[in-house]
């Protein structure tokens, strides 16, 4: 009699545990979170690079070239700013961290923000700027081109 209680117990146990998946899984975000860059003037497209995404216990990772031959590729154009103007990179989920980076020499950076604002660069040039942005279902890696005037 003790082993029937047991074996019940063990089959309610993993019935329920089955069950808290199953609502778990409902409440998680399953779709990539949109990215765009935002100055005072404008709203700035950005061109989604690599990525990696898991819900509801699938998982997707996408490898994608350097972001100037994304930028390159797709005749991304350069979206004028001024020198020093404030930007922000805006996502429609939370971030739980983010990480800016200026490309220099096509695949060199340097990173120039840890939160979602940042500054355009000083001097006068074409730049592209990227956004490798982590949430609790993965990370997102965005760009933008901008040319300081």
């Amino acid at each position: 009699m003790k082993n029937v209680n047991r074996l019940f117990l063990i089959i309610a146990i993993i019935i329920l545990v089955i069950i808290g998946r199953y609502f778990m899984a409902q409440n998680e975000v399953t779709v990539i979170p949109d990215v765009t860059a935002v100055t005072n003037e404008q709203v700035i497209e950005t061109v989604r690079g690599s990525y990696c995404w898991h819900s509801a216990g699938e998982a997707e990772c996408v490898d994608t070239a350097a972001p100037h031959e994304i930028i390159i590729a797709q005749k991304t154009p350069y979206v004028k700013v001024h020198p020093g103007e404030v930007m922000e990179f805006q996502y429609s989920q939370n971030v739980t961290s983010v990480s800016i980076q200026q490309w220099i020499d096509d695949y060199d950076y340097i990173e120039i923000a840890t939160s979602t604002r940042f500054n355009a660069p000083l001097e006068k040039g074409m730049y592209i700027i990227s956004s490798m942005a982590r949430f609790s279902n993965g990370d997102v890696t965005d760009s933008i081109a901008i040319e300081v005037e």
